[in-house]
Parts: structure tokens; sequence; C-alpha cells
């Protein structure tokens, strides 16, 4: 039985490992290297916990157990394919076609993926320039280009999680004014790329906008970079509550305690400031005048809860980006309702939450027999998901 998954992340991983352990001919297609955005997050914040076989478990240990030992196992046999799925269709059926005396299955499903070629070329150009030499330019440059490959399988598992579009930050998850024209510059940052490519160095002001675990863990990011500055200042934009539960125990209970070191170190300081503001009051006047009067401290992080943003531009005098956000007058927790004002600061990072990716199979029926969506969030309902997955597909070659 031949068997195509596609995806590069955990369920694709660990569903191409269970299968090829029962003895099913398995293609893993991965467009991207394996360990998908879980991995991205393992390298940013490896004590991540998650629960795994009803088990609370660091993302280290996640990988270095069963991540590591499923990927070497599958490249080991050449079970991976390196590719960019485009679509997965019935090679002939169409949706109200059915065949005489048989199901569905009795049409092969057709994988067509994408491939860049360059690597390939490159390679085939330093062994034979010779023949290179005679090619044109022309000829050359379309070798480069992406091609398109088919493969025809029994059975087909899509397994590519959430998405990879980041939801942008306007209300109700739209573009904000302006948003667009400003999304791939260097001034905003969406979701993953606030861990990979943000770098906070000479930065004095940081928005942040969202909720959600990727909000949650970019709250922590920014944790020595609050506390090792005085002068550092981080807003933190969200259309909820602030203390909406990111659904993960562990990281919720790492917010809590964040923002009240935040919060103690602040009152600690203004403390401070009213014993030397009453001190400086005390001095004689010609004192006075020659001590500088205490400078009053301000928050390090701004909540700003029942807010949603509405547009964004670029500052005019200095680098940086400024943001306006406004709160309707029904959101009775929102900080100030029916309020409006504009945030500026050298970084805007976005964390909305991503997309759901549109399945390559969208082609066939809602329920195409031997097609099969990954989408759990959690590890464990996946495994679950993956025996019930293959004990449906062991039905079909029942005997009637």
């Amino acid at each position: 039985m031949k068997m195509a998954i596609v995806g590069s992340g955990p369920l694709a991983i660990l569903a191409a490992h269970h299968f090829d352990q029962i003895g099913a001919e398995v293609s893993l297609f991965q467009r991207s290297p394996l360990g998908g955005n879980l991995r991205t997050l393992m390298d940013t914040h490896p004590e991540f916990k998650i629960t795994f076989e009803n088990k609370e478990t660091t993302l280290k240990e996640f990988f270095e157990k069963v991540m590591v030992p499923a990927v070497s196992d599958l490249e080991q046999y050449n079970l991976t394919k390196h590719g960019d799925v485009l679509r997965v269709h019935k090679r002939f059926l169409s949706k109200g076609e059915v065949v005489p005396g048989r199901t569905r299955l009795y049409d092969l499903f057709r994988v067509v993926f994408s491939r860049n070629p360059q690597e390939t070329i490159v390679k085939q150009m330093e062994e034979s320039p010779e023949l290179f030499a005679h090619l044109g330019e022309e000829v050359i440059q379309s070798l480069h280009k992406p091609v398109e490959s088919f493969d025809d399988f029994d059975i087909v598992i899509e397994a590519r999680g959430f998405g990879k579009t980041p939801n942008p930050m306007g209300a109700g998850n739209s573009l904000a004014l302006n948003e667009n024209n400003l999304k791939d510059s260097s001034l905003l940052f969406y979701e993953k790329d606030i861990f990979t490519k943000l770098n906070l160095e000479n930065k004095k002001t940081v928005i942040l906008v969202g909720n959600g675990p990727t909000c949650m863990l970019a709250l922590l990011k920014f944790n020595d970079w609050l506390l090792t500055n005085p002068g550092h200042e981080l807003h933190w934009v969200t259309n909820e509550k602030a203390d909406t539960s990111s659904g993960v125990k562990w990281l919720d209970q790492q917010v809590t305690a964040f923002r009240k070191e935040i919060e103690d170190r602040f009152d600690k300081a203004k403390l401070t400031y009213e014993t030397k503001i009453r001190e400086w009051r005390d001095l004689e006047d010609y004192v006075k005048v020659k001590v500088p009067k205490p400078i009053e401290p301000t928050p390090l992080l701004v909540v700003h809860e029942g807010y949603d943003v509405t547009s964004v531009d670029r500052l005019l005098d200095r680098e940086g980006v400024f943001t306006t956000i406004e709160s309707p007058d029904f959101r009775e927790f929102a900080t100030k309702p029916s309020d409006m004002m504009t945030l500026a600061a050298d970084a805007l990072c976005i964390a909305r939450g991503v997309s759901a990716e549109s399945l390559a199979g969208n082609s066939m029926l809602d329920t195409e027999p031997g097609f099969y969506v990954l989408n759990s969030l959690s590890i464990d309902t996946a495994l679950e998901d993956i025996k019930k997955i293959e004990q449906d597909i062991l039905n079909y070659f029942k005997k009637a």
C-alpha cells in the first residue's frame, strides 16, 4: 500500500514513522526542514512544556527522545521527499462520478508537487560543463525554474498543521490601514519572526499586538530587555482581557510571574521616587536650583486591554513606526472604552496567530475515502487520530 504524507511537522513525522513501522510504503513530502514550527519553538524555547503520552515534558526532551529517532529512521530509508505539494486529486474521478461496482478507492490519488531544480542543475553543470557550454543563456535560466512532478498513491494524509500565513493586526484579523504597505519592512515582525529576526539592540520602545501562545512567548522574550534597562518600554495591545488564558498552563504561569515582577519593580520605583521628590522639595531654594529634580518613573510594561489597531505608518522625524489603537464603547473591560491614541515605537510585533492553510486536497469530496487530515493541537490526540486512521484503512480491506 503506497501512502503519501504531506507535512514537515511532528504530526507528519509521527504518522510517517507509525505507518512505516507497520509495513506501508510511505513517502513523506516536506516543504521545510523536518520539525516544522514546533522545531522553531524548540530552538527558541526548549523548556516549553507539552503533554506527551499523558505526561508533561519539555520540547527539548520530546525532540531528543521522540522526534530525532523518528526522523533518523525516515531519512535512513529515504522516505522523505523535498517538495511543496501543490494539489492532491483523484487521477480521473470527478466529485460526482462513481466506478460501477467499486468504491472511489479504485482510482488512485495523484499528488502534484513542485521542486526547485537549482541544486541539481548546479551539480550537473559542475560535472558536465562542456554540455552546458553549448546551451543558450535563456535555456540555462529556464532550467532553474521550479518544475511540477507527480506520483500516485493509495492513501493520502495531510498533516500540515495550522498554516504559515500570519494573521494581520487589524480588527477581526483584517489588515489595519497601511499595514499592507509596511508588512515586509524591517519595522514589523510577525509570529516566529519575533523570535528569529527581531534584534532588540538599540530598541527603546516596542509595541506587541496580539494574544494567545505566541504573544505570551513574545512577552517572555522581552523579560531581560525590560528588566535590565529602566529606559525600555513595552506596549502590549490586546482586544481581549490581559489575563485570558493562552491554553497552555505552564505558559500562563510564566507570564503571570513575569507581569508581577514588572509591577513589583514599578511599585518600588514609585516609592523611591516619592521619597526623593519629598526630599528635593524640602531643600532650600538656593540648593534646589543646583540639584536636578527626580524623574518620575514610567511603567516598563503598559497593557492596553480591549484595543484594536486601526492604522500604522512610519515616523517622519526618526526611524520607527507609529500605531493608532482604538477601543469600542461596548468592551467594558477596556482600559478606556471609546478611546483612541497613537503609540510611537522602534519596532512593531504582531502575534495574532496564523491562518489555516488550504488543503491540497480541497478539490475532492468532503469525506473522500482514503484521504485524511491531521490537525490536532495535542500530540496525544494526534497519536489517537493516527490509530483511528489505521483502523479505518484496515476496514477497507476486510471481506464483506
